[in-house]
């Protein structure tokens, strides 16, 4: 018998160049339930554990990932890449504007709002939009970031190379869009978001504690405050490296300054 998927010559249960089963089962309902089960939590739970691991032991799992175990857990980069595909998705089915929902996201009494029709005001939504329609990609850059400060500055003991100090931080960025998710959620419900305060606090306390999983060479409360130093520096330092892009761009197309000047937006 000749496989029904690659046309492969088969004589035992499945194929061997392809593992299409042969014969192939009849469609019932019991198989479908079964094959959606599958491609939603991956062979034997992979999904799920992955999900529980990683809420509650971060560090486990990317020690075993980094150890050679590829079956147990979903890889670090494409968990990252679920999680915003699953929150940019979400955002789509509940009719949630991407750059609406980023731009009352970060609203804060130490940002005000720009008077809506100035160049301020343009600025800023083409920023958000910007920022909104390159998410993945900006998402994605802070991670090596996140990799070069605890190997270099912060866990340059660990024995690790800087691909393996990003697994980490890819599970934990990607974890963290959970909350995204349920902002999204009871926004679209109450047209509010969580305290940004709040949502900032669990996202700082959950990387500090990853790390001090992951790191069991030294004691859990110095590996938590030099997790804590490695979020803190990482961001200080995607905070400079946008400084300098945005001063490059006003240095490349004067334009935006006048856009910005306060004579402009009165």
């Amino acid at each position: 018998m000749n496989c029904t998927n690659c046309g492969t010559e088969v004589a035992s249960k499945f194929c061997p160049n392809c593992g299409q089963p042969s014969p192939p089962k009849k469609i019932t309902l019991a198989n479908m339930y079964h094959d959606f089960q599958a491609r939603i939590y991956g062979f034997d739970g992979m999904f799920p554990r992955t999900l529980r691991d990683i809420t509650l032991r971060p560090g486990k799992a990317s020690r075993a990932f980094i150890q050679g175990n590829r079956v147990q857990y979903y890889g670090p980069v494409g968990y990252f890449f679920l999680m915003i595909t699953v929150m940019l998705l979400l955002m789509s089915i509940l009719d949630v504007d991407v750059v609406m929902f980023m731009k009352n996201a970060g609203k804060t009494a130490l940002q005000p709002e720009a008077r809506p029709g100035t160049h301020q005001a343009k600025f800023t939504q083409e920023a958000i939009k910007f920022v909104s329609d390159n998410i993945k990609l900006i998402s994605f850059l802070i991670v090596p970031i996140y990799a070069m400060t605890s190997r270099y500055i912060f866990f340059r003991k660990a024995g690790f190379n800087m691909l393996e100090h990003s697994v980490l931080p890819f599970y934990v960025q990607g974890h963290v869009y959970w909350i995204s998710i349920l902002n999204v959620i009871f926004y679209k419900i109450t047209g509010m978001f969580f305290m940004n305060w709040l949502t900032i606090a669990i996202s700082i306390g959950y990387f500090s504690f990853a790390y001090a999983d992951f790191f069991s060479y030294q004691s859990k409360v110095k590996a938590l405050f030099k997790g804590l130093g490695v979020y803190l520096l990482a961001q200080l330092f995607f905070m400079i490296i946008v400084l300098i892009t945005v001063l490059i761009a006003f240095f490349l197309n004067p334009d935006l300054v006048e856009m910005l000047k306060p004579s402009n937006n009165r």
